[in-house]
Parts: C-alpha cells; sequence; structure tokens
C-alpha cells in the first residue's frame, strides 16, 4: 500500500429493515449511529459474523 493512502475501508450496506428502523431514529440517535458506521467501516472485525454470509452483527 503506498503511503498516501490509508487502509481500505469495510463496506457497510443497511438491509431492509434497518431501513424501516432508521426512519423512527431521532436525530441524536442518527448522530450516535454515523458513529457507529464509520468505527465498523474501519474495523471491520467489530461485531459477530453471520453464519453463511459476509455479514456482521
Amino acid at each position: 500500500m503506498s503511503p498516501e493512502h490509508g487502509a481500505r475501508r469495510s463496506r457497510v450496506i443497511l438491509v431492509e429493515p434497518a431501513l424501516t428502523q432508521l426512519a423512527k431514529l431521532t436525530a441524536n440517535e442518527t448522530h450516535r449511529l454515523d458513529r457507529a458506521i464509520v468505527a465498523i467501516s474501519v474495523n471491520p472485525a467489530l461485531g459477530t459474523e453471520v453464519p453463511g454470509t459476509l455479514l456482521r452483527d
């Protein structure tokens, strides 16, 4: 990896039930979720693997 590029980030996706839940979040909860998504994208080992998929909880 060249010095000008950082480590590659994970791809974070939201499944259909999550999209429904997003509509119900307050602004503060949305802000906390954004911070969590960034943490997950930087450290893909966070959470637990969903067996048989590329997803993590």
